[in-house]
């Protein structure tokens, strides 16, 4: 996979309000006249043809991320820089970048982990920066368990009922046809999930959503555990030194950790 690191995309295009005013929809939120923290998922959508994607509703690997075989996908964690503000109507440049590609043993099987660089850009300045690590891994999902230690206290907490309709549109508004998000018997018979997957950036919308609101210079997460349609998340944070602690709770498990920083 070495000949893969360092590959590289650009796209240039008009950010779009209505790339926006969808997303803003699905949250119940008005539609903003600059790109919030980490609304950029909703941006600038690369146009994928059918006869490209892969069984699993994803773009075929192999065709910008490299050609790992193992069949199950997930958006472990991100770590993001907001240097200025993203404006819609306005000329933007997302250049990504394969930053690395490592496998590494995991307790059930080899897992594969690619790290990819994200970072938008307007006239001429970057806007936001992303690190995204994507892991593959061939084992089946594991059984969500409680938590055996509590959280710490949170200073607030904002529940939000999921429901297939919601994890469809936000699909929707995101340009993510991953299918374990909308198809069930993909989900449950292909995957092994017991249900349709709640999105880990839409936990991470939520967190950020629920939390008071401050000018962010930053934001990172890391997904613990998956959420499922028709339940109930839980977006919980406190205040700390420099910034805010938050994590995401459902059926008694820790679901995501993530930081904000101010």
């Amino acid at each position: 996979m070495d000949g893969w690191v360092g590959r590289q995309r650009r796209r240039t295009a008009v950010l779009a309000e209505t790339d926006l005013a969808r997303l803003a929809a699905v949250l119940d939120r008005p539609t903003p006249s600059e790109v919030p923290p980490a609304w950029h998922w909703a941006c600038l959508a690369e146009p994928v043809a059918r006869a490209d994607l892969g069984p699993d509703g994803h773009p075929r690997r192999g065709l910008f991320l490299p050609p790992i075989e193992a069949p199950r996908r997930m958006f472990a964690a991100a770590e993001m820089r907001f240097l200025g503000p993203l404006r819609p109507g306005q000329d933007t440049e997302l250049i990504e970048t394969i930053a690395g590609v490592e496998e590494k043993a995991g307790a059930s099987g080899p897992l594969t982990f690619v790290t990819l660089e994200r970072v938008y850009s307007q006239a001429g300045a970057a806007r936001v920066t992303e690190r995204q690590t994507i892991v593959y891994t061939a084992a089946p999902p594991a059984p969500r368990a409680p938590d055996g230690e509590a959280p710490p206290a949170a200073d607030w907490s904002v529940e939000t009922a999921t429901d297939p309709v919601l994890l469809f549109a936000f699909s929707a508004a995101t340009a993510n046809s991953h299918r374990i998000h909308y198809d069930l018997d993909h989900a449950t018979k292909i995957e092994g999930y017991p249900g349709l997957v709640v999105h880990g950036p839409l936990i991470a919308l939520l967190l950020l959503g629920a939390m008071p609101a401050r000018p962010l210079t930053g934001f990172s997460f890391r997904a613990l555990k998956p959420a499922f349609a028709d339940e109930t998340i839980t977006a919980r944070g406190r205040m700390v030194n420099g910034g805010a602690e938050l994590w995401a709770e459902a059926g008694g498990a820790v679901l995501m950790r993530a930081r904000a920083t101010f």
